[in-house]
């Protein structure tokens, strides 16, 4: 009697064991040493750091001991999110990079845009939580210019808000903008020179515009001033020149959060945001990381997420998928699902050994008036085999 009890009693523990639900893991949270240890495997060519980085180092990125300065430092909102930024430089300001992420490795902001020695800090200003970078660079040999940019979380993303020069030294001559005062609505910059000019003691203001997340001044008399010196420099020039060009590219290459992933190509018009990265977890089995489009005049978001390496849309999407089409480039989706207010379908593409889903979420009431758009979005999408 007593061992049929026991019996009994471990088939009981056996089978409560076998019912309960495997929780899903929370994501590692990184620090500052692990964040350093990511960046230099992936600036020695590691493509697995390289990818939980969202891409961080581009594939012309010279290695770490060509670089003049890493840092890595944190701030936390008072929310009690901690975010990290890494800021590398290099001597060829085109490899230069600003980046922003969470404890989860999620990145919020990439900027490739600045030049020369930077400094880099986290201040809370009237409340807020900004992101400072200054830089400090030389054009035309004689010209010693400074800028400064400002970034700011708006809406769950990074946004540089406020971009200015702040100094230019022209053979002692000198000319600057200092902020003044900041707040939601508009920032206040005062202008002085060590010479008589029209600028000294000039003030301009930079009016916050909601729709670009933006401090923007009609006349951005300081910049338009710096940048016409620039162009009308006429001396002989002997060392390697940052152009005026040059600043207009790469004032153009800063994207928000994060970059593409490497791998892919898509074709949205200009009413798609810029990328977001975002931890995804809706209809999936398991949580991917992944960017997202947002098109808020038809209300229609795309995700898209790389899989790891040898794995199948199937092994996280909970829906079922058709048949692949033949051939080494292969692509398989999921019927139309509805899901509350909208209708959503997932797209698997593979080639190689590369995965990729894309996930098109639109609204039920106003999907057959642009069906169109989304045929030409899903035909247009492709992997980079």
């Amino acid at each position: 009697m007593y061992k049929n009890l026991l019996i009994i009693l471990f088939a009981l523990l056996f089978l409560y064991s076998c019912s309960e639900e495997p929780k899903e893991e929370e994501p590692e949270k990184i620090n500052g040493k692990i964040l350093n240890k990511l960046v230099e495997d992936a600036l020695w060519g590691s493509e697995k750091a390289n990818y939980q980085l969202s891409g961080f180092v581009k594939s012309d990125t010279p290695p770490p001991d060509e670089y003049n300065q890493l840092k890595i430092d944190s701030a936390v909102t008072k929310e009690g999110i901690k975010f990290y930024s890494i800021l590398i430089e290099y001597p060829n300001p085109l490899h230069n990079a600003l980046a922003v992420y969470d404890e989860n490795l999620l990145l919020y902001l990439l900027d490739s845009s600045l030049n020369g020695n930077i400094v880099t800090e986290w201040k809370n200003i009237s409340g807020k939580l900004y992101l400072i970078a200054s830089e400090n660079f030389v054009s035309k040999d004689l010209l010693k210019l400074s800028r400064l940019s400002l970034y700011r979380m708006i809406n769950g993303r990074f946004y540089l808000v406020f971009h200015s020069f702040t100094k230019l030294d022209k053979a002692g001559k000198i000319y600057q903008q200092s902020i003044e005062n900041i707040d939601d609505n508009n920032i206040v910059t005062i202008l002085s020179s060590n010479q008589k000019t029209k600028l000294d003691n000039k003030k301009d203001t930079f009016n916050f515009n909601s729709s670009k997340h933006k401090y923007i001044s009609e006349k951005d008399v300081f910049t338009n001033f710096v940048l016409n010196e620039i162009k009308s420099a006429k001396w002989t020039i002997e060392k390697p020149e940052l152009k005026l060009e040059t600043i207009k590219k790469k004032e153009q290459t800063i994207e928000y959060a994060p970059v593409e992933l490497n791998g892919y190509q898509v074709t949205l018009n200009f009413d798609w945001n810029n990328p977001i990265g975002i931890a995804v977890t809706d209809h999936l089995i398991s949580r991917l990381e992944g960017v997202l489009y947002i098109n808020d005049k038809i209300g229609a978001t795309i995700t898209i997420i790389q899989l790891p390496e040898g794995s199948t849309a199937s092994q996280f999407v909970k829906y079922k998928f058709g048949k692949p089409t033949k051939g080494d480039y292969r692509v398989r989706s999921t019927e139309i699902i509805e899901s509350g207010k909208n209708y959503i379908q997932f797209f698997e593409h593979s080639c190689a050994n590369k995965t990729f889903i894309l996930l098109l979420q639109t609204p039920k009431y106003t999907h057959n008036k642009n069906k169109h758009i989304y045929k030409e979005i899903a035909t247009s999408f492709f992997v980079e085999c």
